[in-house]
């Protein structure tokens, strides 16, 4: 291995759903690079994972890592989560047919002990929290790597591609080398940066924050 390797790495200039398409021809190329041949893609509700089906399908495998079912806010009402749920049969179906893995679970940075609540920190929101220093897409994106490798859709040490987002769409992309939960601090690594946004959002909700763009009446029914 070289003692120094360089590669382009696109920055952001707004978090959020606006940039879903570049960052996953950003990932496409990386792996063409890289000859890395997964990647774990985010998506609440499909939309993400079938954009990354169109542009990805021919140069790897895929992993779609979805929410527990349940909702979000945005500014014409509730958004349904999850794609399991019953209102993205179709959408759940035609990833199925093209071969995608599918997982959903618990987030193991918001496991059952964070209904406590922020009155009594727990550890695993304490490293949710300092995740999104770098942003809330590298949260998702490291959160996923480790769901899918605990559901055994991808190998502990597998270097993979793992993309996630700021409430809708994806905006960060990384290479990391992927552990389960169990081994997060000793074996997981965040190897590259692909994508990602210069800024982060800092307020809730998240669509009104001046930092976020995107199109988010795409995502109602």
């Amino acid at each position: 291995m070289k003692e120094a390797i360089e590669r382009k790495v696109t920055y952001f200039k707004y978090c959020g759903e606006i940039n879903t398409e570049k960052v996953l021809q950003a990932v496409k190329l990386r792996c063409k690079e890289t000859g890395i041949g997964k990647v774990v893609i985010a998506s609440e509700t499909g939309r993400s994972a079938i954009k990354a089906l169109e542009i990805l399908r021919t140069n790897v495998k895929m992993v779609v890592v979805t929410h527990y079912p349940a909702t979000t806010i945005g500014p014409k009402g509730k958004i349904p989560i999850g794609l399991k749920r019953k209102e993205y049969k179709e959408t759940l179906k035609k990833l199925e047919e093209n071969r995608v893995k599918i997982v959903q679970s618990t987030r193991p940075f918001a496991p059952p002990s964070r209904s406590i609540g922020w009155a009594y920190p727990t550890p695993e929101s304490i490293i949710d929290r300092t995740l999104e220093i770098f942003g809330a897409g590298t949260k998702i994106a490291i959160e996923a790597a480790i769901m899918a490798t605990d559901a055994g859709e991808v190998e502990q040490g597998e270097e993979i591609v793992s993309c996630g987002g700021t409430y809708k769409g994806l905006d960060t992309a990384l290479i990391v080398k992927a552990a389960h939960s169990g081994g997060f601090f000793s074996e997981f690594e965040v190897r590259e940066i692909i994508t990602k946004p210069v800024c982060r959002v800092k307020k809730l909700p998240e669509y009104k924050f001046g930092n976020w763009k995107g199109n988010i009446d795409a995502y109602y029914l």
